[in-house]
């Protein structure tokens, strides 16, 4: 079974390829420039690799791939991506996958999905806060890719899996897939995932009791945005810093379409000396800060009117886990973030610091005063159990092994029939 990759969000791809060839899958990742984001590649993660210096299982097309009207490299990319057996797929892999005529599992690690609904999109393309040129940006990609996308995941995809509680009821109940969607947590190498204490990095900042890091981009003014909540956690650190003058310091993330917004609330709220603003690294660098002692990770915390846009949900609220929950607790920090996607762990809930509303986040940075080191260092410890029990690549990546092979064994059967 020859399982071809696309789709690189954050290097899930190029994870995912490794984890399956590490297991015996004959494996390989096909990467374009379809994302503007250095973020989304390799090279962005691991020093040791280029453009012109990738695996051999790794196919580089550096174009922007035209689906639409496939010429040249893309309909090299197209026709070679045909001869795998099955693919797993996320970004626009769905619409390459359709393309080739290739049997595919869906999964999102991002909005991926969401661009099955048409409705939604235009709705946060008029209400959110994105620059008049990114509008006409998600103007063109909702006619064009979101369309196709749409045609693929509802017409053409096998299987799709679930990773957010969130996005289950309006873009998988509400368009009529269920039978073929599966929930399942995301496969990470927990057990080599930290690279322990830099202790150039940690002299740096070890004057603190506590250093907040609050990993998501700034996001958060309207509810048709990235719902990170930035300002909720920003409201609650002004307050508690202003009682309780604790020797703390937050760092936030440099980035996000609401960054002027963020750094003018800061200003208003007059803790500008508590705040320091970092600018997007790689995992490698990001791995150093997580494994500060005095850390700890701050991730999302939702809209407070996300019924305004998820309706159905208004009394079943879904917040779940991102790739920044999961890593935080593989490095052993503390999380505080926005938790209750209980379905997707058996009912478990993680030991964090979990909280939804400003007064929730308040109480829960009282809380962190008041914790010893014995329990904070438990607290640590059990963050990383509860995230190597449902997240450890090694044994669940072999619930994404069975579903390839289920779907690869009914296409073949499915072939031998018509033949």
């Amino acid at each position: 079974m020859k399982v071809y990759l696309y789709g690189n969000t954050l290097n899930c791809g190029y994870d995912l390829t490794k984890i399956l060839r590490q297991k015996g899958i004959d494996a390989e990742l096909f990467l374009d420039r379809s994302s503007p984001l250095e973020q989304d590649f390799p090279w962005w993660d691991d020093k040791s690799l280029s453009p012109d210096n990738l695996p051999a299982w790794v196919h580089y097309y550096p174009i922007f791939p035209n689906f639409i009207y496939p010429t040249g490299q893309t309909k090299q990319m197209i026709e070679d991506f045909s001869k795998g057996d099955v693919a797993l797929v996320c970004s626009y892999g769905p619409i390459i996958a359709m393309k080739s005529k290739i049997p595919f599992v869906f999964y999102s690690v991002g909005s991926d999905l969401n661009m099955i609904d048409f409705k939604d999109d235009f709705k946060a393309l008029l209400f959110n806060t994105y620059s008049l040129k990114l509008k006409i940006k998600k103007f063109i990609k909702i006619l064009t890719f979101g369309r196709m996308q749409a045609k693929a995941l509802k017409s053409a995809a096998d299987r799709i899996i679930c990773y957010m509680g969130y996005q289950y009821r309006p873009f998988i109940i509400n368009h009529g897939l269920q039978d073929k969607t599966v929930k399942l947590t995301y496969p990470k190498d927990i057990v080599n995932y930290t690279t322990g204490v830099d202790d150039e990095l940690s002299n740096q900042y070890k004057q603190y009791d506590f250093v907040f890091f609050m990993v998501a981009r700034q996001s958060w003014k309207s509810v048709w945005n990235d719902m990170k909540g930035n300002d909720k956690f920003i409201r609650s650190f002004a307050r508690f810093v202003k009682e309780k003058s604790p020797n703390v310091l937050l760092l936030m993330a440099n980035k996000g379409i609401d960054l002027a917004a963020s750094k003018a609330l800061v200003k208003e709220l007059d803790i500008e000396a508590y705040v320091e603003w970092v600018d997007n690294m790689p995992r490698y660098q990001l791995k150093k800060y997580q494994a500060m002692p005095n850390i700890v990770m701050v991730d999302s915390f939702w809209h407070d009117k996300w019924y305004e846009r998820y309706a159905g949900d208004r009394n079943d609220m879904r917040t779940g886990f991102g790739l920044g929950a999961v890593e935080s607790l593989s490095s052993k920090s503390l999380l505080i973030t926005s938790f209750n996607d209980q379905e997707f762990y058996n009912g478990e809930t993680p030991p964090i610091l979990n909280a939804f509303s400003e007064e929730e986040i308040y109480n829960c940075l009282l809380q962190l005063g008041k914790m010893s080191s014995e329990e904070i260092n438990r607290m640590k410890q059990a963050g990383y159990d509860f995230i190597f029990k449902w997240n450890e690549q090694n044994h669940v990546i072999e619930t994404h092994i069975a579903i390839l092979k289920e779907v690869y064994e009914k296409t073949v059967e499915r072939n031998r029939l018509k033949n």
